[in-house]
């Protein structure tokens, strides 16, 4: 079960106030990379890695991640949204994720354990993000090339202008100065405009002096979101460089610096477009586009390649089956003690292939390395048989692991201890048997530069990122099909006097590079009938509003990636029950519920739909409703009975006495004015009518109960207009 019981802020209700915290992952995004965040919304035993490009508005899809569970590895690869998740791990076992970044490189998490109380939620970035990393020295200006991509707000400069920074890896100042003697100059700048409304526009500028180009007068609703694209001529060919997507806002400007290599360095070119998308080991020949299709995508569909400055199509061709990836390899590797084997000797059974094969891989060479600092092991090296098998054998260790390279691709073990007996470790790996529908283009080098792929699936577009072609080298670019939008709740509910409190996470995710706009007025996301006291958390009450009576509204669009925000509301218990019924016109998908029971307490869910009672670390018992996954345009309805209600005396009893006492006031006034009402012409039978419809109303209002500020603003109205008519 979950952390979450600690977590549950004072809801709002009937004048009581909520305070929701911000995500500690959103408020420092930079300082939160690697660390593990507590999520009391996640099953037991669930861990959700994002996996971004330096940004959150930058996810990584498709890409392998692995979690180390007690030494035991666990792979599953990131979907639309960045996010891999793993489900069903023991209370208590020690965690760790690793990535793989276009670069090769190892990046790994804080080892953590798996909460008793709830999940866990971490992020790695395949790129430092703005101002983190690479810091020489405090004060000291990062490294270009780590800041590379990376937008960030400047307020100083006007709302609407964009700053591009091109640069050979050198931000170094001196006296305040650029120490850069030789700034890209005259280097032709892109910036890609692709508007919530389908619509692209390209504007070309030429870098001055200092390497800068400034575009102005630009978006700021956060209907368009920018891309900053430059190709740096180096070493015989050219770094292609873009950033990540870029929604200003009217609060002021932004800055984005655009990094190749060192002038003079002879490394290979840089193409950050790896860093976007997911890209396999296999090159594109010269004057050829290679558009893959993630997702939902089939042989035989039509891509169109457009050329971006004119939005005229450069080309159409159908999609063909590709060639399987090797390089996109899923692995397990399990350690077994065996203790008839002598200490430090380790066996090493290898078995996969494509697909769902399993069979024995040799020529895979197994290396150990210390568990603790990756130094090699002695004599800790062996390569596969024909049988997928090898034995090494080592001076006893306490804790070594073992570095694989199948396909090209990095593969670590857990710990292993070969101290006092020697071990087993069988590893599974296994890859595409077929590879992504893609399309090819031929593009002649006067074509573009800047072009873009889309295509059409039931009636919806999809488009690729703005692709920069550069002479002699070919491009890929991968089109994502998805649903433009998911609605995502995670929300826990309480009983609260006759209210039911709920507060939680709510999401829309957009998997477009194009900010989505569901209207002038925003986007409405409905909350159940018959729901009160919808507040929106403090953090997020510049992007969201309360429409009463109906729901959250978003007020900007929904930028590339997504937005997320914390809110709550409270469903009224009538005589011991809530009926809640949530349209979802968007949908939702894998959403979760969770209701604390109180004694008596029943669910009744809709087919399909499945929950159980869990406890947690505190002893409470709650509800749990997990994957919920309605169709756009369907509703959920729950039914929830056997709450605590008030004894009927409890309610009546002041009611009956309230309405008494109010009979023996008015009485008492009726009377005292009796004569001079009786006596006073212009008290007629009109008046005395309108009195007499008053007085049923108030009595009637109190033997209902006032319980609203509508009635209790209705209650002083009778009161005052009946002291009038008596006084008249």
């Amino acid at each position: 079960m979950t952390r979450f019981v600690k977590q549950l802020a004072v809801m709002m209700i009937l004048g009581l106030a909520l305070v929701v915290a911000p995500d500690p992952a959103r408020a420092q995004p930079a300082a939160a990379i690697g660390r593990p965040l507590p999520d009391g919304t996640l099953a037991k035993g669930t861990i959700s890695v994002r996996i971004v490009a330096g940004s959150p508005s930058s996810p990584v899809v498709g890409s392998d991640v692995t979690l180390l569970v007690n030494g035991q590895p666990r792979v599953a690869r990131t979907d639309a949204a960045g996010r891999a998740t793993f489900g069903g791990l023991p209370v208590g076992a020690m965690a760790q994720a690793k990535i793989v970044d276009a670069d090769k490189k190892e990046i790994s998490s804080e080892t953590f354990p798996v909460p008793d109380d709830g999940g866990t939620r971490l992020m790695l970035s395949t790129k430092p993000f703005e101002g983190t990393g690479g810091m020489p020295a405090e004060g000291a200006m990062p490294e270009a090339r780590q800041m590379s991509g990376q937008p960030r707000p400047d307020r100083n400069l006007p709302a609407g202008t964009f700053v591009v920074r091109l640069t050979y890896n050198n931000l170094s100042l001196k006296d305040g100065k650029s120490t850069d003697t030789q700034p890209p100059v005259g280097v032709h700048v892109y910036l890609v405009a692709y508007g919530s409304d389908d619509s692209i526009k390209v504007t070309k500028l030429v870098s001055d002096a200092e390497g800068n180009a400034t575009f102005t007068d630009l978006d700021v609703s956060g209907a368009v979101s920018y891309f900053a694209l430059a190709a740096l001529p180096r070493n015989g060919g050219h770094d292609r460089l873009i950033s990540v997507p870029t929604v200003l806002d009217p609060q002021g400007g932004a800055r984005v610096v655009l990094s190749g290599d060192k002038r003079d360095a002879t490394s290979p070119a840089i193409d950050d477009y790896g860093k976007l998308i997911p890209s396999d080991a296999s090159t594109v020949t010269a004057n050829r586009v290679r558009i893959s299709i993630d997702g939902v995508g089939e042989p035989g569909t039509p891509v169109t390649l457009y050329d971006a400055a004119t939005m005229k199509p450069v080309g159409v061709a159908n999609t063909q089956r590709g060639a399987p990836d090797p390089s996109q390899v899923r692995g397990s590797a399990n350690y077994s003690p065996r203790p008839d084997l002598a200490a430090g000797t380790l066996e090493v059974e290898i078995k996969g292939g494509s697909g769902s094969a399993s069979l024995p891989l040799s020529g895979i060479e197994i290396r150990l390395v210390g568990a603790d600092n990756d130094a090699p092991i002695a004599n800790g090296v062996g390569t596969t048989g024909m049988d997928g098998k090898v034995r090494i054998t080592i001076k006893p260790d306490p804790k070594v692991k073992a570095v694989l390279m199948i396909n090209g691709k990095q593969m670590l073990s857990s710990g292993m201890e070969l101290l006092s007996a020697g071990g087993k470790l069988d590893v599974t790996a296994q890859w595409p048997a077929q590879g992504k529908p893609e399309a090819v283009f031929e593009v002649a080098d006067n074509v573009g530069p800047i072009l873009y792929a889309q295509t059409v699936m039931s009636g919806q577009l999809f488009r690729s990122l703005p692709i920069q072609t550069v002479p002699g080298v070919g491009m890929r670019a991968n089109i994502y099909v998805y649903p433009r939008t998911l609605f995502t709740f995670d929300t826990h509910s309480f009983v609260e006097d006759q209210l039911l409190a709920v507060q939680g996470m709510f999401e829309v995710s957009n998997y477009s590079w194009a900010p989505y706009k569901a209207g002038p007025d925003g986007l409405l996301i409905k909350l159940p009938r018959h729901h009160k006291g919808a507040i929106i958390g403090a953090a997020d009450q510049s992007e969201v509003a309360v429409a009463v009576g109906e729901g959250f509204k978003i007020l900007r669009p929904i930028p590339p990636g997504g937005r997320k925000f914390r809110a709550g509301y409270s469903m009224p218990i009538e005589d011991g029950e809530v009926d809640w019924k949530f349209e979802l016109p968007l949908g939702t998908w894998q959403s979760e519920m969770k209701i604390r029971t109180t004694p008596g307490m029943t669910v009744k869910l809709p087919q399909g739909v499945e929950g159980a009672t869990q406890t947690a670390a505190t002893g409470e018992p709650w509800f749990v409703v997990t994957n919920i996954t309605i169709d756009r345009g369907q509703s959920i309805e729950i039914s929830i009975s056997g709450f605590p209600t008030e004894a009927a005396w409890r309610v009546w009893a002041p009611r009956i006495v309230g309405i008494l006492v109010l009979v023996m006031v008015l009485g008492g006034i009726g009377f005292a004015l009796q004569r001079t009402s009786s006596t006073d012409p212009a008290l007629g039978p009109g008046r005395e009518a309108r009195r007499a419809k008053l007085l049923d109303e108030l009595v009637d209002l109190e033997r209902r109960g006032v319980s609203t500020t509508k009635e209790r603003h209705r209650k002083e109205q009778l009161i005052d207009e009946l002291e009038r008519l008596w006084g008249a």
